[in-house]
């Protein structure tokens, strides 16, 4: 099962928006974590043609593949840091929690609309910051009729990627 991470490029996609890329790839981009797969990335994204979006976003140099990792025995309880993948895993996911809490927001009061809030969840640098954050995003989603009915699943799918 092939899973996809981002490069660096991909990285600087998303906070600088440079790339010019369309809407279906972006969001994709933004999901891509390390942890999911193909199929789930599709799923998640909504995207019918997820491979090509894949193939598209890995020949441009914003994603690269991960290898399977080999089978893991329980690690000794003195293991110092976690291997590079694990780390990288974990930043993306907070990027990730980041980009999904202030999409939502731009997406429900439009650009401008919560900006303090977009620039303190954007300014953030640990997840337990970003946690923080969660019960003010939840009341700002909630503000709207939409947001009112979203909210279980928005929550729901924020803390899916929430780091920690």
């Amino acid at each position: 099962m092939v899973k996809y991470c981002k490069t660096d490029k991909g990285h600087r996609e998303i906070s600088e928006r440079s790339g010019g890329l369309g809407l279906r790839a972006r969001r994709l981009l933004i999901l891509i974590d390390g942890q999911r797969d193909a199929e789930e990335l599709g799923r998640l994204a909504g995207d019918s043609q997820v491979e090509e979006t894949l193939r598209t976003l890995a020949e441009a140099g914003f994603v690269e593949t991960l290898a399977a990792p080999a089978p893991t025995v329980a690690a000794p309880a003195a293991q110092s840091a976690p291997p590079p993948a694990a780390r990288s895993g974990r930043q993306a996911s907070l990027g990730l929690a980041q980009d999904f809490m202030m999409n939502t927001l731009r997406t429900f009061h439009g650009p401008y609309g919560k900006l303090d809030l977009v620039k303190r969840i954007h300014a953030t640098t640990h997840a337990d910051e970003l946690r923080t954050l969660f019960d003010e995003w939840l009341h700002s989603i909630s503000e709207t009729r939409i947001g009112r009915k979203r909210a279980d699943e928005l929550s729901a799918r924020l803390l899916e990627v929430m780091p920690g």
